[in-house]
């Protein structure tokens, strides 16, 4: 209802910039709204489901194909055959880190989730963007509950730790700045499944 009537407001008072401006800071806090709403949600979601080997690269591209934005950014998985153990919610994480690199990216041209195994036989699933990085002092606050730079309600990184955290898993942001984010998500050896063909990048 708020969002319909804004639409209809700004169609009907476009040439004022004070309406204008006033009803872009509505729609932003509806936003706002339904992001926490569905933070909520998922968060309610926590370890409610039976953990299955879950597709990464489908899964992937799934979280990509709900983007509409999308289309001038190149993304790139290289997991093909790689399950991990997970729920649902592995979407989700895909999801809140893409929509991050939309928020805060600034000049992303493209996406990548890649695999590497070490030697203690455990995977680190890296996704990467070319966007501007991220600087030391955001670094430290990245996965703090509520914590923003001013372009997000401070839960999208924040849900990405919990959900890890319920697999098992461990995240941390190694990228540097100018160069693009970088988050490693690191995988014990008993949360995967690979296909007996699958080829690595190890480290």
């Amino acid at each position: 209802a708020i969002t319909g009537s804004t639409y209809l407001m700004r169609k009907k008072m476009s040439n004022n910039e004070i309406v204008d401006e006033s009803l872009s800071m509505i729609e932003l806090a509806v936003k706002q709204i339904v992001e926490i709403l569905e933070f909520s949600r998922n968060y309610e979601k926590l370890k409610a489901e039976k953990p299955t080997y879950v597709d990464v690269e489908k899964t992937f591209k799934d979280a990509v194909s709900l983007f509409e934005n999308l289309k001038e950014i190149k993304t790139i998985t290289c997991c093909d055959g790689l399950k991990l153990r997970a729920d649902s919610l592995l979407r989700q994480i895909f999801f809140n880190l893409i929509d991050n690199s939309l928020k805060y990216g600034e000049k992303v041209t493209e996406i990548r989730l890649s695999c590497k195994k070490k030697i203690d036989e455990s995977i680190d699933l890296v996704y990467e963007d070319d966007g501007v990085g991220i600087s030391n002092e955001i670094r430290a606050k990245l996965f703090q509950e509520g914590f923003s730079s001013g372009k997000g309600t401070g839960y999208g990184l924040y849900l990405v730790r919990k959900i890890v955290e319920a697999y098992g898993w461990t995240i941390e942001e190694t990228g540097e700045l100018k160069r693009g984010a970088t988050f490693k998500i690191t995988i014990p050896k008993n949360g995967q499944e690979l296909a007996s063909n699958y080829l690595f990048s190890r480290v």
